[in-house]
């Protein structure tokens, strides 16, 4: 089927044609254009089910997520709501997608005038409210969401599998030449934070997104976010999987493909004025042993990457994109030297988590 007849099986009238929007690791996506002057577009996305095994867990997700924040939206007294949440279009059967037994297909409305402000303090402090606010107003949400992907964010899976490449690895002979170290040390800082980890269960579980960051943020022309995107992960966790796993690509000094280690380091600028706006929107919300917990998510989260990074390097490649056999054991080393420069800023990270949680929030 061409992507024009996929379109065709949702609840849309007069599609003029479907053009590419973006191709990610994960879905494509496309742009469909409807006949008319100031005719609504769509959104059209091929949803990948070899990474999300039950497309019907996942659109059903995101679907009762969405209801649910609309609702919330208009209680609030909210206008202009079309941009403040994805809204999924049913296909003509009335169903949340579309398969033709092999691929699967969703079409959401198109938010227009959405933009990407300059990266500042301030966007970093809007982007933590903005995953703070989404917790709130999911916060009396009715039930627990299934996995859309089991173990996502579990480091004492992620540690076994690590040993089972690490095992496999030797078995078939691989190169492991520059990864002993790595490993060990890997290992060590999991057995001495593990009781901190352990207690996160000790955390009441919410509807969390699971992969936070700017780019799964849709601002306005004056740069406030509309909304967080990309739903797929969305599902039942702990408020330290939005917290960490933000923090650990936005306050990073470089990126994790940087493979010179001395520009990595942890931005104490951008954790502040993250941690203020999520604060800022959760202090109502959050637990006691939440708000305690959350400087180790900080931690947690460049060594569950990095171990991930280095499990598909032993294990040959097969998970993560590469452009060259070293880059997933370069990301793993950038990881790993997050977490020192981390460490280095503990004392600084718990005194002001313990001052803006006592005192509500510092202002930038």
């Amino acid at each position: 089927m061409t992507n024009l007849e996929i379109a065709k099986q949702f609840k849309v009238k007069d599609i003029a044609k479907v053009k590419p929007l973006r191709s990610g690791l994960i879905n494509d996506t496309y742009l469909v254009w409807t006949k008319g002057a100031d005719a609504p577009q769509y959104v059209l996305q091929r949803i990948n089910n070899f990474v999300f095994k039950d497309v019907n867990r996942l659109q059903n997700n995101i679907s009762k997520v969405t209801k649910h924040l609309r609702k919330k939206l208009v209680e609030l007294g909210e206008t202009d709501i079309d941009r403040k949440v994805v809204t999924l279009v049913p296909t003509q059967s009335g169903k949340s997608y579309f398969t033709n037994g092999e691929k699967y297909w969703r079409m959401m409305v198109f938010i227009p005038h959405a933009e990407q402000p300059e990266m500042s303090l301030e966007l970093y402090r809007k982007g933590g409210a903005a995953i703070g606010r989404f917790e709130s107003m999911l916060a009396d949400f009715p039930t627990k969401l299934r996995p859309t992907i089991p173990h996502f964010h579990d480091i004492d899976f992620r540690m076994r599998e690590m040993k089972k490449a690490h095992t496999n690895a030797i078995k078939s002979h691989r190169d492991l030449k520059g990864i002993g170290d790595l490993r060990e040390a890997l290992v060590m800082y999991y057995d001495y934070f593990k009781p901190q980890f352990d207690r996160f269960k000790e955390m009441p579980q919410r509807i969390c997104h699971f992969d936070t960051k700017l780019s799964n943020m849709l601002f306005d022309e004056n740069g406030e976010v509309l909304c967080l995107i990309d739903l797929d992960t969305v599902m039942s966790g702990y408020v330290t999987s939005d917290y960490g796993d933000f923090l650990r690509t936005a306050a990073n000094l470089t990126n994790e493909n940087d493979r010179a280690y001395n520009h990595v380091g942890f931005n104490i600028d951008v954790f502040k004025a993250f941690h203020d706006g999520y604060i800022q929107a959760t202090k109502n919300m959050l637990t006691p042993v939440e708000k305690e917990l959350l400087p180790y998510s900080i931690l947690l989260f460049p060594l569950m990457q990095s171990v991930r990074f280095l499990t598909d390097y032993m294990n040959g490649n097969v998970y993560y994109h590469i452009n060259y056999e070293q880059q997933n054991l370069i990301r793993a080393k950038n990881q790993f030297t997050l977490i020192g420069s981390i460490i280095k800023n503990w004392e600084q990270i718990c005194s002001f988590t313990e001052t803006t949680i006592d005192h509500e929030t510092n202002q930038y």
